[in-house]
């Protein structure tokens, strides 16, 4: 009697591992035919829908770029879903994305779950219809349905597997590696850096803009291929509408179909990272006038302000050398900022009459190499901050040497 128990529990085990295998509109189609209905015409155009879901940025980090998804629909079952790579919730685990820990993987929402949050925040949404055959839309189906089996299981990867990115990378896994045709690409993707094509959509917002600048390390100035440096929303959409399918028929249709209005109204922030470095440039300035104004109460104010500069540069030191040396964040293999900031001056600072003026001169011949160099590799707040960086060390230098 155990024994058929045993082998009756592993006949259902295996049936219901067959049932979580199959894809949703497989499962759907099936229940309609034990219902008797066997008129189903699965080549109908109009069979499966897919379109394109583009939601405007924000202003934060993660979703300053705005987000790209597919939505699916099959009329004839009633499935509704957009599918949406998604990581986990990065405010709620900093260090876990800090680290490079984080993790993301593919999801399937129903249109209200997914614009609710968008709503929430007034970011506006809309899609575009994309002009596949039905075979093609039923593959592609199976496809996702294939990666919301696999769950949240990939390193959150914003350079490798941002939304766009992923979003072209599941319709050739659907339709094949040269099933898109492109037109000649614009010249921002055949001349710009992937680090200038991110920094010249969110020129609106300088804090994300400073950190992202901080974040990408050398990965971001490397050569691709231009369709990997589809990585915008925005910018996908206009690629694809001047691309075309093997049918000729273009990728998308140029007529897109609002979700949700946009409501969202960005005032700006007068304080921003250029004008903090400002500041503290001129505090070392002021600093540095100290040397010849001997007034007690000014010298006092000087060396305040040198460590004001030391802990701004030493803080940002402290993640560059963690990013670089503990963390597995993509993009942050190697980046040329830790010539500048690092945490050595700080753990040196009471031997610095030995390595101030060295390290000065290196910081400022750093300073002149990234300004001519063609591509642009900083934020412009580093270009303030790192002088006033220069100057403290070349005061402590001077200070020294009486």
């Amino acid at each position: 009697m155990k024994k058929l128990l045993y082998i009756y529990i592993l006949l259902y085990a295996n049936i219901a591992c067959l049932w979580a295998n199959t894809d949703s509109l497989s499962v759907a189609e099936r229940n309609a035919l034990q219902g008797f209905n066997d008129t189903i015409d699965r080549s109908a155009p109009d069979f499966v829908k897919v379109s394109l879901v583009v939601c405007d940025p924000c202003d934060v980090l993660y979703s300053t770029l705005g987000h790209a998804a597919l939505h699916l629909q099959c009329p004839t079952f009633n499935l509704d879903y957009i599918f949406s790579y998604e990581g986990e919730n990065v405010r709620k685990k900093i260090w876990t994305f800090l680290r490079g820990d984080l993790k993301m993987g593919m999801f399937a929402m129903t249109p209200n779950e997914f614009l609710a949050s968008y709503s929430e925040s007034g970011r506006g949404v809309r899609e575009y219809t994309i002009n596949l055959s039905p075979q093609q839309k039923q593959k592609l189906w199976e496809v996702m349905d294939n990666h919301v089996t696999e769950g949240a299981n990939l390193p959150y990867d914003y350079f490798r597997r941002g939304c766009a990115k992923s979003v072209v990378r599941v319709i050739h896994e659907a339709l094949g590696k040269n099933a898109i045709h492109y037109a000649p690409w614009p010249d921002k993707y055949t001349k710009q850096t992937l680090r200038e094509i991110v920094r010249n959509f969110i020129t609106d917002a300088p804090w994300e803009e400073f950190m992202l600048y901080f974040l990408i390390g050398v990965e971001g100035d490397k050569s691709y291929p231009c369709e990997q440096k589809l990585i915008v929303p925005t910018d996908l959409v206009e690629v694809w509408l001047q691309a075309t399918l093997d049918n000729g028929e273009p990728v998308l249709d140029s007529e897109a179909r609002i979700l949700l209005p946009s409501n969202r109204h960005n005032e700006g922030t007068w304080c921003t990272p250029l004008l903090v470095a400002i500041v503290l440039l001129l505090m070392a300035l002021f600093s540095m006038g100290t040397l010849w104004i001997k007034h007690k109460k000014y010298v006092i104010a000087g060396d305040v302000m040198d460590y004001v500069v030391l802990s701004v540069v030493t803080c940002l030191g402290v993640l560059m050398t963690y990013l670089l040396c503990f963390s597995s964040l993509p993009c942050t293999s190697w980046n040329w900022l830790i010539i500048p900031f690092n945490i050595l001056p700080a753990i040196a600072w009471h031997w610095r009459k030995y390595w101030a003026l060295p390290y000065a001169v290196i910081c400022a011949i750093w300073l002149i190499v990234v300004l001519l160099y063609p591509h642009r590799l900083i934020d412009p707040a580093i270009i303030p901050l790192t002088l006033a960086w220069i100057l403290i060390l070349f005061k402590q230098y001077l200070l020294n040497r009486k």
